[in-house]
Order: C-alpha cells, then sequence, then structure tokens
C-alpha cells in the first residue's frame, strides 16, 4: 500500500464494505449503543450520514500518506 499497489477498484469495494457496515449499525441495538459510545468517548457529534459522507470521499492518496506512518509492531508465528 506504502507504493500504491492497489486499484481505484479495490478502494470502492472497500468503501462499499466499510459503509454497509455502517448502514448496520441501525440493525441491531447493540452496535448502536458501541457506535453511540464511541461518540461519546471522542467527543465528536459526527451523524451516520456524515461518517459515510467522509469514508466516500476517501482518496487514493490519503491511503498512501496514511499507509507511509504505519510500521509493523509484532510479527507473529503460528504452529500446528
Amino acid at each position: 500500500m506504502k507504493k500504491g499497489n492497489f486499484t481505484e477498484e479495490e478502494i470502492e469495494n472497500a468503501k462499499k464494505g466499510i459503509i454497509s457496515q455502517i448502514n448496520a449499525i441501525d440493525d441491531e441495538q447493540d452496535t448502536q449503543i458501541i457506535y453511540y459510545l464511541g461518540q461519546e468517548i471522542t467527543n465528536s457529534d459526527e451523524t451516520i450520514e456524515k461518517y459515510k459522507e467522509n469514508i466516500q470521499n476517501v482518496t487514493k492518496e490519503q491511503i498512501e500518506n496514511i499507509a507511509q506512518k504505519i510500521k509493523i509492531n509484532t510479527i507473529y508465528f503460528l504452529r500446528n
């Protein structure tokens, strides 16, 4: 991702998946509670519609910039 090795189609698919999960917030009471608790903890009053709009507006350049700041912290090896 740091090198931009992903397509606009992959970004759009990821956005659709995230927005689908956001749409499910209203489907279950537990999910609503978690969402609004997060809003309270972060002192945010962003609506679900604004949240979806922000996701939709993410660009490839923004993803690349964030990817540059991420570093591997731990590597786990799984054995049988």
